[in-house]
């Protein structure tokens, strides 16, 4: 057990010092999608959004962590000492059909913008390619084949059971603390180790039905979701902007759980543990577009969100 916690460690820190890497364009557009859902209001997505052949540029989606925090508070309702298992069950789910962050149910469907990454240059479940000589853009859809420990939830034997078989899309994570403490061993050897506590936030979505890929902890020449050609020039704008539209229906238990954590030794003096938060339900549909002008670009399935064709006796 404790090597497979080391080899999905190790995982996920190749793919954080993958990130590391990624060239200032790409942190500059992550951050500034988080900052354009910090600016912008929260509004309620509607499949009548994506209707037309472009969406709004500015449109920010909703941020995957203010969900995950307004779910955790609605579902913070614990067994009373007193309380009957029927009484219980009640309650939370009358708990779970209360409105939040401004009017929002579960039995919305929600939409969470994401950034697209250049496929050699950053590790993301989304990425694109360009041939400069072919003008052919293609577009990836790569999500971790996902079985969490259930650690950190609520419940964690239900969070077991139901957090196999996910595709994980991994989308941001954020330092809680660090701190530095002495250690020594047996033989009076200390180093000063460093210690670093970290939260993530992302999706893990039951299995899409509609990717059809072979899932893989790390993809090697992929096959596109989606490809179509670009002029160079237009392309040359609009690709760094790209950004995808992943529309969901959550289910319960609404939010999984995964927790890892590494322990500091003499030669690598560094501790590190990350509590994992993932949406889960269903993926209906993923819109790739141009942060640029809004122009939708691709939609997996081929004809998600567009309005069914008049028949000619309409």
């Amino acid at each position: 057990m404790e090597k497979l916690v080391v080899l999905v460690l190790a995982t996920s820190l190749a793919g954080v010092c993958m990130a590391q890497k990624t060239p200032s364009v790409k942190r500059e557009q992550a951050a500034q999608i988080k900052q354009e859902q910090k600016k912008a209001p929260l509004v309620k997505f509607s499949m009548e959004m994506i209707e037309s052949d472009n969406l709004k540029p500015g449109y920010a989606g909703m941020p995957i962590e203010k969900v995950v925090g307004a779910i955790e508070k609605l579902s913070g309702v614990k067994k009373g000492e007193f309380e009957s298992t029927a009484d219980f069950n009640a309650r939370k789910t009358a708990a779970f059909s209360e409105k939040f962050l401004g009017g929002l149910t579960l039995e919305d469907t929600f939409a969470f913008v994401l950034p697209v990454s250049s496929a050699d240059k950053y590790f993301s479940g989304f990425k694109y390619s360009f041939n400069a000589d072919t003008s052919e853009v293609r577009l990836l859809v790569l999500p971790k084949p996902s079985s969490m420990n259930g650690i950190g939830g609520p419940d964690f034997q239900i969070a077991r059971r139901e957090s196999n078989g996910l595709d994980q899309f991994d989308v941001d994570r954020k330092v809680q603390s660090r701190s530095t403490y002495k250690a020594s061993n047996a033989y009076g050897a200390s180093v000063t180790v460093e210690e670093s506590n970290y939260n993530s936030f992302g999706i893990a979505a039951k299995k899409i039905p509609f990717l059809e890929i072979t899932r893989a902890l790390f993809y090697q020449d992929p096959e596109p979701t989606a490809q179509f050609n670009l002029d160079n020039a237009k392309a040359s704008k609009e690709l760094p902007a790209l950004k995808v539209l992943v529309v969901m229906k959550l289910s319960d238990p609404y939010i999984v759980y995964d927790f890892m954590h590494s322990k500091p030794t003499r030669d690598k003096p560094t501790e590190f543990s990350d509590q994992g938060k993932y949406l889960t339900g269903n993926v209906l549909g993923i819109v790739f577009y141009s942060g640029v002008t809004g122009q939708i670009f691709a939609r997996l399935p081929e004809r998600f969100g567009k309005p069914e064709p008049k028949s000619e006796t309409q």
